[in-house]
C-alpha cells in the first residue's frame, strides 16, 4: 500500500543524506540552507516548511542530475505530502 509505504519515509535522514551528498558535490551554500532549517526550526511543521522552500528554490536554480537530483525530488514530493 503506497500510504504506508510513505509512512515510513524519514524525512529527516533523507534530508540529511541530501545534505551530505550537496556538500560532496560542492553545493554547500545549499547544503548550509538545509541544514540551518533542520537545526533552527522550532517544530517538525517549521522544519518541513523551511525544508520545502530551500529545496524548492534550489530545484529551480541548480540543474541537478542523476543521484542528487532523485534524491532532492524525492524528498521534495514527501514534503509536499506531509504538509498537505
Amino acid at each position: 500500500m503506497v500510504h504506508d509505504a510513505m509512512k515510513n519515509f524519514d524525512h529527516y535522514e533523507a534530508a540529511r543524506d541530501l545534505i551530505s551528498c550537496l556538500n560532496a558535490e560542492g553545493y554547500l551554500s545549499d547544503a548550509s540552507n538545509l541544514q540551518a532549517a533542520m537545526e533552527e526550526g522550532a517544530t517538525g511543521t517549521e522544519i518541513f516548511m523551511a525544508l520545502k522552500f530551500h529545496l524548492s528554490e534550489l530545484v529551480l536554480r541548480v540543474p541537478l542530475t542523476g543521484e542528487l537530483k532523485q534524491k532532492a525530488a524525492r524528498l521534495l514530493v514527501e514534503l509536499n505530502n506531509a504538509l498537505d
